[in-house]
């Protein structure tokens, strides 16, 4: 039977497979309108202006997973880094790569 860390693991590296792949999309997607030299239009500077967000958005979340698996391997996740008590389950559901509990994070 699995441990829950191991659990927690799985959720964890699942979704930085999910992050990587939304990155490695929009990175082709920009790859492709370059080679297409659909670089001039207003309308595409917007649509560079939303990918550099959405990049931006899923380097910090990948960053964040890393750093809870990084946890999991110190064997310090799950720990508030505020008070140093258990973050609640239905937090770390919610928001598997929370660093903080409820009470530190308000």
């Amino acid at each position: 039977m699995p441990t829950p860390m191991s659990q927690w693991r799985a959720r964890l590296e699942s979704q930085r497979q999910e992050i990587q792949a939304r990155i490695d999309k929009i990175r082709r997607d920009e790859q492709q309108e370059t080679a297409r030299g659909e670089t001039d239009t207003a309308h595409e500077w917007e649509n560079a202006d939303v990918r550099d967000d959405l990049l931006a958005v899923a380097g910090r979340e990948l960053r964040q997973v890393d750093a809870a698996l990084q946890q999991i391997d110190l064997g310090t996740y799950g720990l508030c880094e505020v008070c140093e008590e258990p973050i609640a389950e239905k937090r770390l559901d919610a928001l598997p790569f929370a660093t903080r509990c409820i009470e530190c994070a308000d």
